[in-house]
């Protein structure tokens, strides 16, 4: 007898039509992950540039400081201060509560003191007259001390020229702004990375 050969159960067309919705769906998230994916390059790349800018504006600076310098100093890494200390630090923070994978979040924190702020005594503090007599009255040579050992610029004196406190300033803003920011886009380029890898490997699936 010849052998009956069992034919595969025919797919149901609501079947085949919710595939192609599931389909389509993803198609359509994916060109909206890829259109971010753009967008986040176009401000990768802007950031980039911000800190090229940055970076030559304070060498440039920096180069005018030294040639129109007449004390003999030369302002670079060899007249660095043996015992300086960052005055800029990184502050990364992980979120436990957050879902996405990226947790971590990143600031930058300075050490520099905060300016004093005098405060005037409310009435009943007047009244009284405790305010200032019970607190001990702080030294002002200590406190100058303090706020001038945190300062770079205090290494090659007091009377720096102009051109340095800009390169000063153009390695501030650079390291305080467009470092941080490129950091933080190019830990979202990774996260839109993953997610696309993953929508791609959903449609091959259907």
């Amino acid at each position: 007898m010849a052998e009956v050969q069992s034919q595969p159960a025919p797919i149901e067309k609501s079947e085949l039509g919710s595939q192609a919705a599931n389909k389509d769906a993803l198609v359509a998230r994916l060109d909206e992950l890829l259109e971010k994916y753009l967008h986040t390059i176009d401000e990768y790349q802007k950031a980039r540039e911000q800190l090229s800018k940055q970076l030559s504006s304070g060498y440039l600076s920096l180069a005018q400081a030294n040639f129109q310098n007449r004390t003999g100093t030369h302002f670079g890494q060899d007249n660095y201060d043996e015992r300086m200390q960052a005055i800029r630090k990184v502050d990364v923070q992980v979120d436990e509560s957050s879902k996405s994978e990226d947790k971590c979040s990143f600031a930058i924190v300075s050490d520099q003191p905060p300016a004093t702020v005098t405060k005037e005594p409310s009435t009943n503090e007047a009244k009284d007259g405790s305010t200032d007599s019970e607190k001990p009255p702080e030294d002002p040579k200590e406190s100058k001390k303090a706020s001038r050992a945190v300062d770079p610029l205090r290494w090659f004196g007091i009377l720096v020229p102009p051109a340095l406190r800009s390169a000063q300033s153009s390695f501030a803003g650079a390291v305080e702004g467009s470092v941080p920011r490129l950091v933080t886009i190019a830990r979202d380029l990774r996260s839109q990375e993953i997610e696309i890898g993953r929508v791609r490997k959903q449609i091959k699936k259907l």
